[in-house]
């Protein structure tokens, strides 16, 4: 492959990454075939029928485009307001459950220091009882020995 071969085909790709004109397309018409081409040449014609298509086409892609764009956009946005509204109430119940089981156990505690209390004035009023039963023996003895 020779260096003019090397410098058209990247003149080519340079060209091919730009939009395409009638110009661009009598250009390359003269280089290719050695031709004279010119600008009222019926040829340019139709070159600039497909110009014009291109650019028509060009227009319509960029408006689906921006369409799908949209549309895409709208929804995440929508899933995105779901996952979060799905996450809000999940972490709601999770406190709720949370919330009701703290209470429910300090409802149990309140119920066995209930009965805590009840067992201990139990054991405070046997043990008056034993102590003073002790007293009255002590003080029987105590006055029986006398006698």
């Amino acid at each position: 492959m020779s260096n003019q071969n090397l410098t058209t085909s990247n003149a080519e790709k340079e060209q091919a990454s730009l939009p395409l004109t009638a110009e661009m397309v009598r250009k390359q018409l003269i280089e290719r075939h050695n031709q004279p081409l010119s600008a009222d040449d019926p040829i340019m014609m139709v070159a600039s029928m497909f110009e014009l298509f291109l650019a028509e086409y060009n227009q319509l892609l960029n408006q689906h485009q921006a369409a799908i764009e949209k549309s895409v956009t709208t929804a995440s946005n929508n899933y995105a307001t779901k996952v979060q509204k799905s996450t809000d109430e999940l972490l709601d119940r999770a406190l709720q459950g949370t919330i009701s089981n703290n209470m429910s156990a300090m409802k149990e505690c309140k119920e066995a220091m209930a009965v805590f209390t009840a067992t201990n004035r139990v054991y405070a009023i046997v043990s008056v009882i034993s102590c003073t039963i002790s007293l009255c023996l002590f003080l029987s003895w105590l006055f029986m020995r006398g006698q």
